[in-house]
């Protein structure tokens, strides 16, 4: 008898009474139940015979058609019984998936291609986005170790001087020490914003320096720089396009938010958390 009771067999099956038990309590109890139907429609069948063709790369068979449909007639059986039994309730995933599709229909609203017009008004707007970055080709010497401010200007003075070689002076440094062409993102990227900020508001010509980095000191020589530009409008049609409809859908699903929030009357049992709730 305790091994019986010890089977996962007869645990399951109590299982699966106990939450037949409750479905028929949540149907009134009197085991009728009413008549049902399943339909799966021509244009379903067609659906799934296609996703089978894009999958596998050819057509289903007879027998996998007649499959594919037993299949989606299991799926919906199990899908409608588990709603009837509330199953779907407190789940963190079927509650962010409807969360998805609400915001999906939301975002069909605004899924409208912008005219030329439309984008060329959202560039004018923020043109802060559209323009290429600066670009700029520098050399520079690094130092590991800390040398004094007197040691490091003679020896930037050498440098302009024709007194000390570049070659010679300082230590390794894995990324190189000549720069062509580098966006000033890939400077703040490797050096540091700092060291960014310096190459940016500094001339092309002498050496100049020190200036402090991620890895250490480093005297430092901007040979040439490229200011931003405002980029031609079919350069960024596509990025205006992403970013013009990008924005109307978080627009459109806020707003879809706020309405529906607003047939709520929320309770937040935390006064610090409660206001942010809102």
């Amino acid at each position: 008898m305790m091994k019986l009771l010890r089977e996962p067999l007869l645990h399951f099956l109590l299982i699966g009474a106990v939450l037949f038990g409750a479905f028929q309590l949540t149907r009134g109890g009197d085991g009728e139940t009413a008549r049902r139907e399943i339909i799966v429609s021509a244009g379903q069948i067609a659906s799934m015979e296609a996703i089978f063709r894009r999958t596998w790369q050819r057509p289903p068979t007879a027998a996998e058609s007649q499959a594919l449909v037993n299949d989606y007639i299991r799926d919906e059986v199990f899908y409608r019984e588990a709603l009837a039994m509330g199953l779907d309730r407190d789940d963190a995933v079927i509650r962010r998936r409807m969360r998805q599709k609400m915001e999906f229909i939301s975002d069909l609203a605004v899924d409208v291609e912008p005219t030329d017009v439309e984008l060329k008004a959202f560039v004018a707007e923020h043109p802060a986005r559209f323009r290429s970055e600066p670009r700029f080709s520098f050399n520079h010497v690094y130092f590991s170790t800390g040398l004094t401010v007197a040691e490091l200007d003679s020896l930037r003075q050498g440098l302009n001087g024709g007194t000390a070689d570049a070659s010679k002076i300082g230590s390794p440094f894995i990324p190189g020490f000549d720069f062509a062409h580098v966006a000033r993102s890939d400077v703040a990227q490797t050096f540091g914003e700092s060291f960014a900020a310096w190459i940016e508001r500094t001339r092309p010509g002498d050496w100049g320096g020190p200036v402090a980095s991620a890895y250490g000191t480093h005297l430092v020589r901007v040979s040439e720089r490229i200011d931003a530009r405002e980029l031609p409008f079919e350069e960024i049609r596509e990025v205006a396009r992403r970013e013009l409809l990008h924005g109307r859908k978080i627009t459109a699903n806020d707003a879809l938010y706020d309405k529906l929030q607003a047939r709520y009357v929320i309770s937040v049992e935390d006064s610090k958390l409660a206001e942010a709730a809102q």
